[in-house]
């Protein structure tokens, strides 16, 4: 049985989501550099072997805050959890703050005709 994550542990978890949202912010800025999904993966793997979480929670838990920081609802995280196909979640950090908006928007229209 896992034990309950620290307050601590937690605590690492959301300052290495915020360096993983710093790095795509940073990324994404630049425009000129080869900065992409497959180098993204190789940090956010790298992240993840710190903390006791998966990656997919580090993730989470950027992208959360990025739907925050772009005025979007609670729940982003989730939203774009369903991503399948040539999108991944993780890639979704990578787009610009249009094209952020325009697929959580995209995915709230195609789940709310569900």
């Amino acid at each position: 049985m896992a034990t309950k994550p620290t307050r601590e542990q937690q605590r690492a978890c959301d300052l290495f989501a915020e360096a993983l949202g710093l790095i795509t912010e940073g990324a994404r800025l630049d425009g000129r550099g080869s900065f992409d999904h497959r180098d993204l993966a190789d940090v956010a793997d790298r992240l993840a072997k710190a903390l006791p979480f998966p990656r997919d929670e580090l993730v989470a838990r950027a992208l959360e805050r990025r739907g925050r920081a772009l005025g979007l609802r609670a729940g982003t995280a989730d939203l774009l959890s369903l991503l399948e196909g040539p999108a991944t979640p993780l890639e979704a950090l990578l787009r610009s703050d249009d094209a952020f908006r325009e697929l959580v928007a995209e995915l709230e229209t195609e789940l709310g005709e569900i």
